[in-house]
């Protein structure tokens, strides 16, 4: 244990040990950690008390080391109102030499008031390199933060001699943060700053080129200035996180997943810019990408559904498309991080090892629908191949095919029929927003299932029973009877899956809206019924209804108020507005459903004009002569 009032916990060596040592080179001195020994009767200089600040600063420093540079909380880098205006937000992070930075507020400064990193050291005396105009910078330019210090508060100080003069000192020493440009060390290409944008991206992911940038300096942005105008702002290219340059797969080759991870975010803004840059319209990944992260969203209209066509990929790239339920995407990125970067400009034969699958996240309450309209012959197909576009069609074969095919060399797009609901989904499913692509291992996966998956709920007899019962028990056992009259035979058992889920056979009123819901449907087949049970199962459906039920007193689950619901087309509004009811209004809810307007007569008007009114009113009216 250590023992606090011993004081140093080293072990001391004496001094013909040390000589001994020195003389051997098994003793490494570190000067940088060297402080005054304090003893009585010793005169005391302002230099062995700065001695004393440096051991402290420098223990300091290495501690901070120790967790890696980087940004601990807030620093983040924005536009501002002007075209040459950045604002920082308030906060702190450690330099990889260790020493702190930190802004206690919010700044908004103008790029022509931050010098350059070699312009402040000259300012400091340690450089001698000419100022040039500030307004005439163009470029890439790393935005950092620098920690200096500087002397102020005048004090008198007084003579160390008997002859000597009384002078002024100044008495502080202040640590501070300048905010610095550093030019960023690329090809000193002159084209435009759009492509050296790609450049240094593949350059500080891909190749993990050193950077040039001084470990004395906190890097939060990267800038590319058109004569001292921000013409695009990236952070994630150069921002890391505190802790980040920790490796996590030590000796494998692949940098740390906080660099992957930091790709990814690039990747993301400079994909909204390059979007926005060519007005929505598809572009092929090279126009702007050296190098894409192993997982991130695709632009819109990549897919062309007519046939089937992608046209971001090089066609040398095996591209796969498939739905999946939108909480798994998270894991499948996560598992892609593992996997190296997407190097767009190696040959064409490395090229051709490389496969990704282009991802759209499916709802979970509607995912069984989903996969049910994309079987082909009653066999699951959830992943369709996408083809290159025709102009590269020919570059993508393999030297077997372009053999087989020397009597036809030219490539013909097979369209699809618009008239198929499967490849009406499979549009659908291509036109969505929010695709993802995801590299994959070059393993030899089996996607194939020697038969087919069964739902299995329990007992079929017992469950069965209870069906019957719970019809009978609601009234509804003439819809009921008619949904069955007009299902297929899968459609009946899927029916059976619905109304006997755990979630719709607690709840009557859910219940009832099951069976209105097939009931309003047209031929009953498994698709139709998939679909009602994606709307049922979606997000917060049934809340409102459960709520009117768990009212003390409440008859809900009368025949009547069952009946009521089942014939509302709009019981969603019911059940919205049945979430936020207090106790009062959702009563009144409820004896809206039951008819009985008095029970609620402030509420009659709205009763007499509300859905479930308007149904049983339908209802009840004699039939037309």
């Amino acid at each position: 244990m250590i023992d606090y009032t011993a004081g140093t916990a080293r072990a001391p060596i004496a001094a013909e040990d040390v000589a001994a040592m020195r003389k051997s080179g098994a003793l490494i001195e570190d000067t940088r950690r060297e402080r005054p020994r304090y003893f009585d009767g010793r005169f005391l200089a302002a230099r062995d008390l700065i001695r004393d600040q440096q051991y402290v600063l420098a223990r300091e420093a290495f501690l901070a080391q120790a967790t890696g540079g980087g940004v601990a909380a807030g620093l983040r880098v924005a536009r501002g109102k002007a075209a040459d205006e950045i604002a920082i937000e308030r906060g702190h992070g450690v330099t990889p030499a260790g020493e702190l930075t930190a802004l206690p507020r919010n700044l908004l400064v103008h790029l022509a008031d931050i010098p350059l990193a070699e312009q402040l050291s000259a300012r400091f005396g340690l450089s001698r390199r000419p100022q040039p105009p500030t307004r005439n910078r163009t470029g890439l330019f790393v935005l950092a933060l620098r920690p200096v210090e500087f002397t102020a508060n005048p004090v008198g100080a007084y003579p160390t001699s008997i002859t000597g003069q009384r002078t002024v000192e100044d008495g502080d020493v202040i640590e501070a943060t300048a905010v610095v440009l550093v030019p960023w060390t690329d090809d000193h290409a002159t084209d435009a700053l759009d492509a050296r944008r790609g450049r240094a991206a593949r350059a500080i992911f891909v190749e993990q080129r050193p950077s040039g940038v001084s470990a004395n300096v906190l890097p939060i942005a990267m800038i590319a200035l058109q004569n001292n105008v921000i013409a695009w702002l990236d952070a994630p290219m150069v921002r890391r996180e505190l802790g980040a340059d920790r490796g996590d797969l030590p000796g494998l080759g692949l940098g740390a997943r906080a660099l992957r991870l930091s790709q990814l975010l690039q990747y993301q803004e400079h994909l909204e810019d390059a979007i926005e840059a060519n007005r929505g319209t598809g572009f092929p990944a090279t126009a702007h990408f050296p190098a894409l992260p192993p997982a991130g969203p695709m632009p819109p209209g990549m897919i062309d559904t007519s046939d089937f066509t992608q046209n971001f990929f090089p066609a040398e790239i095996d591209v796969e498309f498939a739905p999946i339920p939108e909480d798994e995407l998270p894991a499948l990125v996560d598992e892609a991080l593992a996997l190296p970067a997407i190097d767009l400009t190696v040959p064409a034969e490395l090229l051709d090892s490389t496969s990704v699958l282009v991802l759209a996240p499916v709802p979970r309450h509607q995912w069984r629908a989903t996969a049910a309209k994309l079987k082909d012959n009653g066999i699951d197909a959830t992943t369709r191949r996408l083809l290159p576009a025709a102009s590269n069609r020919l570059a993508a074969r393999k030297p077997l095919e372009i053999i087989q095919r020397l009597r036809l060399p030219l490539f013909t797009a097979v369209l699809a029929d618009s008239s198929d609901p499967r490849e009406q989904e499979w549009a659908r499913l291509a036109s969505l927003p929010d695709l993802w692509f995801v590299r994959r291992r070059n393993l030899s996966y089996r996607d194939d299932l020697a038969g087919a998956a069964v739902p299995f709920s329990g007992s079929e007899a017992e469950l069965e029973v209870v069906l019957k019962q719970q019809v009978v028990d609601t009234g509804l056992k003439q819809k009921f009877d008619e949904v069955i009259a007009r299902s297929t035979a899968h459609g009946a058992a899927e029916v059976t899956n619905l109304l006997t889920n755990a979630q719709v056979a607690k709840s009557p009123a859910l219940f009832a809206v099951a069976i209105g819901e097939l009931s309003r449907a047209g031929t009953i087949d498994k698709a139709s019924v998939l679909a009602v049970s994606a709307k049922l199962n979606a997000v917060g459906v049934g809340a409102g209804l459960a709520k009117l039920e768990s009212l003390e007193g409440s008859d809900v689950g009368s025949v009547e108020s069952l009946q009521a619901i089942a014939d509302d087309p709009e019981w969603r509004k019911t059940d919205d507005a049945a979430k936020s009811a207090d106790e009062a209004t959702a009563r009144g809810i409820v004896a809206q459903l039951k008819g009985d307007t008095q029970a609620a007569p402030a509420d009659a008007e709205q009763a007499a004009a509300s859905p479930a009114a308007k149904a049983r009113a339908k209802k009840a009216a004699p039939p037309a002569k």
